[in-house]
């Protein structure tokens, strides 16, 4: 019976570099619960490998307890094309582990413009093995097949010279023997389970990323006065759905807050929102987290629609669109996600990775307390996710 194994997540990089680029990429690895396998003592092997055999073997650096980068260098022979990735972790206890266990690693090396013209690749093929090994692998290979072939005569000649009853013959169906027939039937069965217990992980897997804790405080909605709104009055703290979503207006002020408290950490995470802005200006600031030292957490927009993410002191470094994607009225989505074990955070609009900057918790250190979903402007929340893990590219873009 087969077993769903381990996984590789790479965290930085990119899975498609030009050949010769030396940009490092960095991957961590989990093990069959999802869990982050530390790498502390360890080392950690690299195979690259095209369609006509491995391409380059070399050793990563480990730059953090769950990390490990390599880089292609110009004098490494590798060609251009799909290749795909196996890593050997070696544990201080001396057991090697190979990742992943289902498939490979991928990544797309381009080509330069210096290889225009040549007519081949190097590649390290099984005709480069050494003559005294080929001839034994070859010597193997044929008694092998020798011994293959008398024992299906043998088998057959059995077959053949025996009447067999109509329902034996039925039961093998189009194999030669009935325990063949039963251990082919078996062997799918198992896939199938394997597979369905694969997905069953996954799913369980992405509800607990997910889940928020049972011992969270709840999201509070706050207006102190009551409110008159499209010929219907609400009562204090009574929240207005409109427009696919929930409207705050801080001016009443309206207030939607987030206790950060065992649903959002500092160390790893990701935040998915939906909003349709009422106004621009300069400047909208949503899902802001003030730091208790210096600094922010914070998705704000400006009056030209200039949508950005920054995790930095006030005025320092963000991740921004161009003007014009953010527009009055019109709803658009956004992620939000860091990973103090990939040093980087990330904004995702509308399905589109916007870009990567340096995050370090240890600068910055943990949240503040309460997260405003809506901070200075009114606007109209339609999406509101968060994750306790860095989620993956493929499930931010669309």
């Amino acid at each position: 019976m087969y077993h769903v194994g381990n996984s590789v997540e790479q965290v930085f990089g990119g899975a498609i570099i030009k050949q010769g680029d030396r940009t490092p990429l960095g991957f961590n690895f989990r093990d069959e619960n999802g869990e982050l396998v530390s790498l502390l003592g360890s080392t950690v092997d690299v195979k690259l490998a095209n369609r006509q055999g491995v391409v380059l073997s070399t050793r990563a650096i480990i730059s953090d307890e769950y990390t490990a980068t390599f880089s292609i260098g110009a004098s490494d022979i590798t060609g251009a094309g799909d290749m795909r990735i196996e890593f050997t972790v070696n544990y201080p206890s001396g057991v090697n582990e190979k990742f992943p266990s289902d498939d490979w690693q991928r990544l797309r090396i381009t080509s330069t413009l210096d290889d225009l013209g040549k007519t081949g690749v190097a590649y390290i093929t099984f005709e480069k093995m050494t003559k005294d090994f080929q001839t034994q692998f070859n010597s193997f290979k044929l008694d092998v097949s020798k011994e293959t072939e008398n024992q299906k005569k043998r088998v057959d000649d059995l077959i053949n010279s025996t009447p067999q009853p109509s329902e034996v013959v039925d039961a093998r169906g189009d194999e030669k023997t009935l325990k063949t027939r039963i251990d082919n039937v078996e062997f799918g069965t198992d896939s199938k389970l394997a597979q369905l217990k694969k997905e069953n992980q996954r799913l369980v897997k992405n509800s607990t990323a997910t889940a928020i804790s049972p011992n969270a405080a709840a999201p509070k909605f706050t207006r102190a006065t009551t409110r008159d709104y499209k010929g219907r009055t609400y009562g204090v703290n009574q929240p207005i759905y409109d427009m696919g979503g929930l409207l705050v207006d801080p001016s009443f002020p309206e207030s939607l807050a987030i206790p950060t408290l065992n649903v959002l950490d500092a160390q790893e995470g990701t935040v998915e929102i939906g909003i349709i802005p009422i106004v621009l200006a300069d400047t909208v600031n949503y899902c802001r987290i003030d730091y208790p030292t210096t600094g922010r957490f914070l998705l704000f927009v400006n009056a030209a629609g200039k949508i950005s993410f920054s995790i930095d002191e006030w005025g320092g470094a963000s991740i921004s669109t161009s003007n014009g994607v953010a527009k009055v009225n019109e709803p658009f989505t956004a992620a939000l996600r860091w990973n103090h074990k990939a040093k980087e955070y990330s904004l995702f609009v509308n399905g589109k990775k916007i870009g990567v900057n340096y995050y370090d918790k240890t600068v910055k250190g943990d949240f503040g307390s309460t997260m405003s979903v809506i901070h200075n402007y009114v606007a109209v929340v339609t999406k509101l996710r968060f994750s306790n893990i860095a989620r993956p590219d493929k499930e931010l873009k669309y």
